[in-house]
């Protein structure tokens, strides 16, 4: 019997998900089971939807419908309190076809348990206090993984303050987090964020900082957290490393939410380090293939 699998998003060639997927399968002597990346645009969702089959088991779902699958399945409290989801197990088959039917299908999110278990992985279990660069829907999420490791004060770094105050405030209130919110020029300020300022720098920002920048911005705590997996290793990761500060990065949190999909759609749980070696030499190859296109 087929099982298919899918990461879909706007875009979605670039994504690594099908690269861990794949691996999970092997790793867990699984067969008969696909993971492919499907780019879906905008406004097409519900078409989309309604065109799969009863071999479909669920659905990775990533910008720009994490807040619109939601309307396509029953969602799991963190779902509701987020408005984001980032998976999709159906549970309805009509005939042939999927239903988009929400009582049947199951809405949940795997991002906020990915950081705590990256967080983990990489030897952080509580935390006091966190600075958030970056005030996003990933904030929210990053919001609601602090609360789970006792993070009671965070200070969010954002370019509007008034935007932040709008997407965090409710969150941070539901789980119990004094929230201070400055502006963005606190990053080039003459004395940085100083040192050890919090116990954590969760970066969410799509943001290359230069060397320099990374530099004087790691200094701020002893565990540094970018999330982003496209530019690995990023300046911060690299920066972090050198100063001897903890360093957990995009593809940390790429294994450890796709764990929690794995485990929804198959029953089983991958051991993560043959997930993260795999992530890591696709980013490889995908970086040398380009370099050879860029060579000829």
């Amino acid at each position: 019997m087929q099982h298919r699998c899918a990461v879909i998003g706007h875009p979605a060639a670039h994504s690594l998900s099908p690269a861990l997927h794949m691996a999970a399968y092997e790793t867990l002597g699984l067969s008969g089971w696909s993971y492919e990346a499907i780019d879906v645009e905008p406004g097409h969702l519900d078409e989309f939807l309604s065109g799969l089959d009863s071999s479909w088991v669920g659905l990775s779902v990533t910008m720009p419908f994490k807040s619109a699958i939601i309307a396509h399945g029953t969602p799991e409290p963190l779902v509701t309190a987020l408005d984001a989801a980032n998976t999709i197990i159906f549970g309805a088959v009509d005939g042939s076809r999927r239903t988009s039917r929400r009582e049947s299908n199951r809405c949940y999110n795997t991002d906020v348990p990915g950081m705590t278990g990256a967080l983990a992985h990489r030897g952080l279990t509580s935390a006091d206090s966190a600075i958030l660069v970056g005030a996003g829907a990933t904030a929210r999420s990053g919001l609601a993984a602090l609360s789970r490791i006792g993070v009671r004060h965070a200070e969010v770094i954002a370019r509007s303050l008034e935007r932040a105050h709008a997407s965090l405030d409710e969150v941070a209130a539901r789980h119990g987090i004094d929230l201070d919110v400055v502006g963005w020029g606190e990053l080039s300020a003459p004395g940085g964020l100083g040192t050890d300022r919090a116990d954590l720098l969760l970066s969410i920002a799509p943001v290359d900082f230069t060397d320099a920048e990374a530099a004087r911005i790691v200094r701020a705590a002893p565990v540094v957290f970018d999330v982003f997996y496209e530019r690995h290793p990023s300046a911060l990761s690299l920066a972090a490393a050198a100063a001897g500060r903890v360093s957990v990065d995009g593809i940390d949190l790429l294994v450890f939410q796709g764990i929690g999909q794995v485990q929804l759609m198959t029953g089983l749980t991958p051991d993560p380090e043959p997930l993260l070696a795999a992530c890591a030499a696709e980013l490889t190859r995908r970086r040398d293939s380009q370099a050879r296109r860029r060579d000829s």
